[in-house]
């Protein structure tokens, strides 16, 4: 399944922050039709920086527009409204907004910057690594650009230079987070795995130390009704496992007293945290405060009695590629794993349909799970070639998606940056209410070469308006404990409806495994 939002591709954006002047500006200027009062040009962009950095992206977009249609010309509002088109997934927008930036400015590094992620989202691998370049040789000491240009030359499969330009971002700024995330993913396809998860452990240290920093991170200011009480199950979980009890019964009493003041307008709409509530929780919302270790096993992790033979002739006997393996992992390994994903507290990305992800940069990384992956590739060998492993995540569900007209459910249909994707769940059997459903819904459609990224993995109209062209057949695979779905990576496909035991142990738990690059399939 896919990695939603911010965490599809992590190419650094600079935006313009509030100025200091702006506190001397009238607060909340209104944009109307008034006559009776006008805001200045200075008024109109200070009011909208004002909003883009506490956060308030609609109302900064406002004024962005505000600005634009009465033809003012700025390179930072230009710059900042591309930053919030490209975030929307409106990227050739984007692009237009930052050649505007560009053109008023053409010696500013981190518009070039900027340029080259976007182009890198359009699929213009290319001209991406041109701007990143221009970027660098405008301002040599730009971190941002070199993770950037690393992040574009992993994914034209230059592994060597990616890993010595995201080495540069490193040196020039030690706390760069996402550069060691970046530097991370590049040792993860060299196949150098005990490095790799150095590189991941210290970007979910720097991230996790950023709270106590003075950090407007928005993983610690966003919040969910599912994501809190996600939280409140998880705390009473690890309490009465008998992990630091006290601590997590407190915090759960806490979370429960804000989840009862707060008025929610639905169980999945994103909120910030005012600052009262961002006091009291202190340094533990969405922070790595319990973590158990998830290690190597010295035996084999896949299951040995797999008909290797079998498996992978019904892989290619399917038009696209596509099967499904039962009893995946070892007894010992999949124990080991569920108990590592129920009480490690990793699960820190939000997703607007209330599922909780999380992802290697943020404490998810561990041995077994590199173990898994690779002894898998090894495994099939005519399956997975020599691919890489590209990115491996997993999400959790709330069971209350069983209720009629909730607003809670899984992954919408999209394809991902890959060439083969492994969707595998760990949930005992159990749990799932419905035997016949809780899985995923594969469509035997691949996502057309000349999309975009942000086209295949979220233009859900357009993806459905494909679909619906090609009439291709739909495979649902029913959910069941340690089942493992190995298919094309570019075909579309989607979480199946769910419908699962509440409690924190029943939550539904995939586990997703992504093997080389798009092009690849």
């Amino acid at each position: 399944m896919k990695e939603r939002q911010n965490n599809k591709k992590r190419t650094e954006v600079k935006t313009f922050p509030i100025p200091l002047a702006v506190t001397e500006t009238k607060d909340n200027i209104a944009i109307s039709s008034s006559k009776s009062y006008t805001p200045s040009k200075e008024e109109v962009i200070n009011q909208a920086f004002k909003f883009h950095s506490q956060g308030n992206i609609s109302e900064a977009s406002k004024y962005y527009q505000y600005f634009i249609k009465k033809g003012f010309k700025d390179h930072r509002v230009f710059s900042n409204y591309a930053s919030i088109l490209k975030e929307f997934g409106k990227l050739k927008e984007a692009k237009l907004y930052t050649l505007k930036a560009i053109d008023i400015s053409p010696n500013f590094a981190e518009y070039h910057s900027n340029m080259g992620s976007i182009l890198e989202n359009l699929g213009q691998l290319k001209e991406a690594e041109l701007s990143h370049r221009k970027a660098i040789e405008l301002k040599p000491d730009l971190a941002e650009a070199h993770s950037n240009l690393g992040n574009t030359l992993r994914h034209r499969g230059n592994l060597q230079e990616a890993e010595l330009s995201h080495r540069k971002a490193i040196e020039l700024k030690p706390d760069f987070a996402s550069a060691y995330e970046a530097l991370g993913l590049v040792l993860l396809e060299k196949n150098e795995y005990d490095l790799s998860l150095k590189y991941f452990s210290e970007s979910a240290n720097l991230l996790n130390n950023q709270k106590k920093q003075g950090s407007n991170n928005e993983r610690f200011t966003i919040i969910s009704k599912a994501k809190i009480e996600h939280d409140i199950e998880q705390f009473e979980y690890l309490a009465s496992k008998g992990y630091e009890a006290k601590k997590f019964t407190n915090l759960a009493i806490l979370y429960k007293k804000i989840a009862s003041e707060i008025d929610w307008p639905s169980d999945t709409r994103l909120l910030i945290l005012n600052n009262k509530y961002q006091s009291l929780l202190q340094d533990n919302y969405n922070r790595l405060i319990h973590r158990l270790e998830a290690p190597r096993l010295k035996e084999k992790v896949v299951n040995n009695s797999l008909n290797v033979e079998k498996i992978t002739n019904d892989y290619f006997n399917h038009e696209f590629g596509l099967t499904y393996i039962d009893n995946f992992l070892s007894s010992k390994a999949i124990e080991s794993l569920r108990d590592f994903l129920l009480g490690s507290t990793i699960w820190f990305n939000i997703k607007p349909n209330g599922y909780v992800g999380a992802f290697l940069r943020e404490g998810f990384s561990n041995p077994l799970i590199i173990q898994i992956a690779d002894e898998l590739r090894k495994k099939f060998p005519k399956i997975f070639k020599n691919y890489p492993i590209n990115h491996i995540w997993a999400f959790k569900y709330d069971s209350r998606a069983k209720n009629e007209k909730s607003s809670l459910k899984g992954i919408n249909v999209h394809a991902d940056f890959a060439a083969i994707n492994v969707n595998f769940w760990i949930t005992p059997k159990e749990a799932n209410l419905n035997p016949k459903s809780g899985g995923l819904i594969v469509y035997d459609v691949e996502a057309p070469k000349d999309w975009d990224f942000n086209t295949f993995n979220y233009n859900e109209q357009k993806i459905r308006e494909e679909l619906k062209k090609s009439k291709g057949n739909i495979k649902v695979i029913p959910y069941n404990e340690n089942r493992a779905v190995i298919f094309n990576s570019n075909l579309f496909h989607e979480t199946d409806s769910y419908e699962f035991k509440e409690g924190y142990e029943n939550r539904r738990i995939n586990v997703t495994i992504l093997f080389g690059r798009r092009e690849d399939s």
